[in-house]
């Protein structure tokens, strides 16, 4: 029971901790991953709900590609959802009204 109770309060704080905020696309790094520059701190952010393929597969050029004709040096609006292992933020991205988690 204390366990369960412990696990729902730390799901409840992690999801008050997400928030939405905004910034300008200053790097994209692969076809799922970008840096926004927010107040002159750099958030490293992975589109949720999505797999690009890596830099070195086949496609990930291009799939890179894609992304930044999207977002590189747009403004870019994050509904935050979070983080992964590597610590980068996931989101939803929208840039310049363009949904790009689902393009």
């Amino acid at each position: 029971m204390r366990a369960s109770l412990i696990a729902v309060a730390v799901a409840a704080a992690s999801r008050s901790a997400w928030g939405d905020f905004n910034g300008r696309v200053v790097n994209v790094h692969d076809g799922d991953t970008l840096t926004v520059l927010v107040e002159r701190t750099q958030v490293r952010v992975r589109l949720v709900d999505i797999d690009a393929p890596e830099l070195g597969q086949t496609f990930g050029r291009r799939s890179r590609q894609s992304l930044a004709d999207m977002c590189a040096g747009k403004a870019a609006d994050i509904a935050e959802r979070g983080k992964d292992r590597y610590r980068r933020t996931l989101g939803y991205v929208t840039c310049a009204g363009v949904d790009a988690n689902t393009e």
